[in-house]
């Protein structure tokens, strides 16, 4: 089946290990934020369970908690209807202190007065450095993010279950140079997206996908070269179409004037002229019919004449 180019984005994206502690912590708690789920247990105990649809995203993910946790996580596929679904595989971190203390650290949860608090917002901490809010970001992209193929359409997008998070979330983005991202409902959920092809480059740096970066300019450029060529031939078309129906309203004024008694004789020279070049070409262009007169007249010339020769049956 072939992979889509967000899969192939996120392929790349996990094939890059975090280089720092802080930038490990980051992209954890960015991924957790938008495919992850808590499990308490009691005692103060944690468990988590994350999920994706990515095998290699799955073992990024993977080295990622078990590394922070100092706990292994444990693998399986999700069923649906008795039967194995490749679409979704589940990482799943038991209940335990090491569980408890990662989210506290990621800002997940929080700890006031002895009890555990679901946080909403982003943790400041945790995105102070640029490294930071880069790994923040690819988590979040790896978690709940896309990006369209750039010959279909331009379009980026993370969704993001909690308003008060996502709007974290666009402040974030929108804190790099030149990215401006909005934020929309659907299905009950917000989504922080981006629409235009220069800021979805740019983002895709951000992310570090280069090789993707890459492509999407290849794919952007023939894009807009096709839309370029499709706009010139319906430019010359609808061309074709005025050029067709004004010899038709000519070629009609010219057989009322031949009706006439006296016909085309009785016109004015210049008139005498246009009309017998149209009556010959009928589909010649207004250009063209000007460079048969003796002498040659431009295109605005040969247009006023033939102008004439309508109005004369009007």
């Amino acid at each position: 089946m072939t992979q889509s180019f967000s899969s192939e984005v996120k392929k790349e994206i996990a094939h890059e290990y975090p280089a720092k502690p802080c930038c490990e912590l980051a992209q954890a708690a960015g991924f957790f934020r938008t495919a992850g789920s808590l499990k308490p247990a009691g005692g103060g105990e944690i468990g988590l369970v994350l999920s994706t649809g990515i095998p290699a995203v799955a073992r990024h993910v993977k080295q990622l908690f078990e590394s922070l946790s100092g706990e292994q996580l444990f693998v399986s596929v999700a069923m649906r209807g008795g039967r194995v679904s490749p679409r979704r595989i589940e990482l799943n971190l038991p209940p335990s202190a090491a569980g408890a203390e990662l989210c506290i650290k990621a800002g997940i949860i929080s700890r006031k007065d002895g009890l555990l608090t679901v946080e909403k917002g982003i943790m400041p901490s945790l995105t102070a450095f640029k490294c930071c809010r880069k790994s923040f970001i690819k988590g979040l992209f790896l978690g709940a993010g896309s990006v369209a193929d750039p010959m279909k359409r331009y379009h980026f997008e993370i969704i993001i279950a909690d308003p008060v998070f996502a709007g974290d979330v666009r402040r974030l983005l929108n804190g790099f140079t030149d990215i401006q991202a909005g934020i929309m409902e659907r299905s009950g959920k917000c989504i922080v997206y981006l629409k235009a092809a220069e800021q979805i480059k740019d983002m895709l740096g951000i992310m570090d996908a280069h090789l993707h970066l890459l492509s999407y300019e290849n794919a952007r450029a023939r894009h807009e070269l096709r839309g370029r060529a499709n706009r010139y031939s319906n430019c010359d078309n609808a061309n074709l179409d005025r050029q067709a129906m004004a010899g038709a309203e000519q070629m009609r004024a010219i057989a009322v004037i031949e009706a006439r008694e006296g016909g085309l004789s009785h016109l004015p020279d210049k008139l005498r002229e246009a009309a017998l070049a149209r009556k010959e070409n009928p589909g010649a262009s207004f250009a063209e019919i000007g460079a048969m007169f003796d002498p040659p007249v431009t295109k605005s010339a040969a247009a006023a004449r033939l102008k004439r020769l309508e109005r004369l049956v009007v």
